[in-house]
């Protein structure tokens, strides 16, 4: 320590306050930046904790959600279309209501506990009775059958006298509950 006293004392009073000033601001850099640093890890713990208690929320909803899937499940027991029910349904309310509507089977996505089946129907310049007879057809079929996509364009005719057009496309789905 005494020779640090003995180089401090032999700098001028101009190099002491330069370097007494030069400390200061390293001391006070420093403590900014554990403080910011602090706070920072402050924020993250709470961030942390309330991203636990969603979690904790979310598991203390399970038993109430699988009740719920238990019971939809037995509602739906043998009346729920499978991927070839929902095929053939799904044909023959389109072939019904518009002929010309080009028709394709979706993947199907597998989950735990349930298989969501879907069948892909555009309609290409159709009137927009037909596409709201389609879409009506499969409400009545609720909720065995749905439409999970949508998507109408209207299609504007050259000549004023003509009607309007839409080209629409229908996702069709049904869910399969896995049988365990």
């Amino acid at each position: 320590m005494n020779a640090v006293k003995k180089i401090f004392f032999r700098f001028n009073n101009r190099e002491q306050t330069l370097l007494l000033l030069s400390l200061w601001v390293i001391v006070l850099v420093c403590a900014f930046k554990i403080l910011q640093s602090g706070l920072s890890l402050h924020h993250e713990w709470q961030t942390t904790q309330s991203v636990i208690e969603g979690h904790k929320m979310v598991i203390n909803l399970k038993p109430g959600i699988d009740l719920a899937l238990e019971k939809q499940k037995l509602e739906q027991a043998n009346k729920s279309y499978d991927k070839t029910n929902l095929t053939n349904r799904t044909d023959a309310l389109s072939r019904q209501v518009y002929p010309q509507r080009d028709y394709k089977e979706l993947d199907t996505e597998e989950r735990e506990r349930y298989s969501q089946h879907r069948v892909r129907i555009k309609f290409a310049r159709a009137s927009y009775d037909a596409v709201n007879e389609f879409a009506s057809l499969i409400r009545q079929e609720s909720p065995y059958m749905f439409l999970s996509e949508v998507k109408i364009e209207p299609k504007y005719p050259s000549r004023p006298y003509e009607p309007t057009t839409y080209d629409a496309l229908f996702v069709v789905s049904s869910v399969e509950f896995v049988n365990q």
